[in-house]
């Protein structure tokens, strides 16, 4: 179907499908900057309930990468027009729940729930109503992360396997965009209705529409006219989107089993990417239960055991095993897992040393030092952004190694140089520029490692390899920000004790000795996860090596 459609067309139909996937993306981290908003509007103390609304955060990411596993395998069996459409409208109704938190039809039946289900009083109103926020979120979640891998295997429709770089190169800008701009858009937005929803009331007044004053609520209300425009353009260009030649039994068992494996992995580990982008101490990085920590990774193990011996005996599994035998598919996958895993070091080390660097707490401190982290963030994540798009150029003319191990190289250089002039009075703009340097390089790789995997793999395949894609990348974030946490606290304890116990400090145990000790220790420890994260850089950069293909022929360029 790809070959008879003209490539404007291919690209009209990109354009559509990929609006929502922004908005998916920007609702990933857009929470995380209206949270205590959200807590304080609901009349609940922030202090006492902010660890349980930050299931608003986790659980959005958690489903979001959970309904990803399984969406491009269903996409792949009953087309993806049928289920994009209906991850979209699941979308849609997720932000529609967000909104209508305190329906009483709704707490009638959470309330019932309660009594007849869990045998227990209902909680309060107003814990009620943050936990069908979080509920709406999940549900939103789901349909957003799902789309995502359909909107890529689409690609696979849509284009040719030698014009496939550059449109995968826009997706992984458009998804990487969203997530970058969430937690401004909705800090600016949220303050911007603070300061003047009065006005705003007061404008659509003067054009005969009465509205309510705008709030946090608003920026989910937003997502359902945009939505709606989105499903009437998707019913409309994916109509003649190739079907599958027939619907396959869907591997049930095997899909329970991987999920199981990822939400142990996951809350076991207790990281998450959003939360540690805005961590202010090497224990923020860690959010899960320790208690059960063992348990949950022990019950990962062997889901992930049981899932792989039920893959090799289905005979219509969810991943086909052999895929794995194909060179591109296996060192596609590691490569991204390595890219996530520095990724995670990039997302964290400018937070945690600007926190550090604060003189005192004071509300004001935190609030310029949630500024700068979030610039120097932005220093990382939008360069990271827009490489995906000329990584897909390069990548249509060069092949899949030249870029991705260019881009991996590059970021090695970005950690080296990092490691080797953060201090504790370090610039901000040289951290802003290093940062850069780190995010291009990884983003000229999201194109190839994609482009390879889709292109190796059947035509029946590509949802699952576009599912399998991403989630590598964000099980590559958890697991390095989990293992790097241990590291730093064992190794922030011993540097912090061998500080106080030098000569170069007081003598006498001071104030001002111990928060110098701190920041050195603190400063020492992420100039090593700089050096950590140029290491694994250069693992992926042998990795790259090892990809083959993917360079049009003469002709195929001189044509495009």
């Amino acid at each position: 179907m790809a070959r008879s459609r003209s490539p404007h067309a291919s690209w009209l139909i990109l354009a559509i499908v990929s609006l929502p996937v922004f908005v998916g993306a920007l609702d990933l981290t857009i929470i995380s900057a209206v949270l205590p908003e959200v807590i304080v509007s609901l009349d609940l103390p922030v202090k006492e309930y902010l660890d349980q609304a930050s299931w608003a955060v986790s659980g959005y990411l958690l489903a979001y990468a959970i309904s990803m596993t399984f969406a491009g395998r269903l996409s792949d069996q009953f087309g993806r027009r049928t289920v994009y459409i209906v991850c979209l409208l699941i979308f849609m109704g997720g932000s529609y729940l967000v909104t209508v938190y305190d329906s009483p039809v709704l707490n009638s039946w959470l309330s019932r729930f309660y009594r007849e289900g869990l045998g227990q009083t209902p909680p309060r109103a107003e814990e009620r109503y943050l936990y069908l926020v979080i509920v709406g979120r999940v549900v939103q979640a789901l349909g957003a992360g799902a789309m995502v891998p359909v909107t890529i295997a689409l690609v696979g429709d849509l284009f040719p396997p030698d014009r496939r770089a550059r449109p995968l190169g826009v997706v992984g800008a458009v998804d990487t965009l969203g997530w970058v701009l969430g937690h401004l858009y909705g800090g600016v937005m949220v303050r911007l209705f603070g300061e003047h929803g009065q006005t705003i009331v007061d404008a659509f007044a003067r054009l005969g529409l009465a509205v309510a004053r705008p709030s946090w609520e608003t920026l989910f209300v937003v997502n359902i006219p945009l939505s709606a425009v989105a499903l009437g353009g998707a019913w409309w260009v994916l109509r003649d989107v190739q079907r599958p030649r027939r619907a396959e039994r869907f591997d049930v068992p095997g899909t329970v089993l991987l999920v199981l494996a990822l939400v142990g992995l996951n809350v076991g580990l207790g990281a998450s990417p959003e939360a540690a982008s805005t961590a202010g101490s090497f224990e923020e990085l860690q959010q899960g239960g320790s208690a059960y920590r063992g348990w949950l990774l022990a019950g990962a193990g062997v889901a992930f055991a049981l899932f792989l011996v039920v893959e090799a005996r289905a005979r219509h599994p969810l991943i086909r095993l052999s895929m794995f035998r194909r060179r591109n598919v296996l060192i596609s996958s590691l490569t991204n897992f390595l890219v996530g895993f520095c990724l995670a070091i990039g997302l964290v080390s400018a937070p945690l040393l600007v926190n550090f660097r604060m003189e005192s707490p004071t509300s004001q401190e935190v609030q310029h030092a949630a500024y700068i982290a979030g610039v120097l963030l932005s220093g990382l994540t939008i360069p990271m952004a827009l490489a995906a798009i000329p990584g897909g150029w390069l990548s249509e003319r060069r092949g899949y190694r030249l870029p991705t191990a260019t881009g991996v190289l590059l970021a090695a250089v970005g950690f080296v140089l990092a490691g080797a002039s953060w201090r504790s009075d370090t610039p901000y703009w040289l951290m802003g520029v290093q940062m850069a340097v780190i995010g291009i390089g990884l983003g000229l790789t999201i194109s190839p490692v994609g482009t390879a995997v889709l292109n190796e793999v059947a035509e029946d395949e590509r949802g699952i390899a576009a599912a399998l894609i991403l989630v590598l990348r964000l099980i590559g974030m958890t697991v390095a920000i989990s293992s790097l946490t241990i590291f730093a606290l064992e190794r922030f304890d011993v540097l912090l004790a061998d500080y106080m116990a030098s000569g170069s400090l007081s003598v006498e145990e001071t104030l001002l000795a111990s928060q110098t000790a701190s920041l050195e220790a603190a400063v020492d420890v992420i100039k090593e996860l700089q050096f950590i994260g140029a290491a694994v850089s250069l693992m992926a950069v042998l990795a790259a090596l090892l990809m083959r293909g993917g360079r049009q022929r003469p002709e195929t360029v001189r044509a495009a």
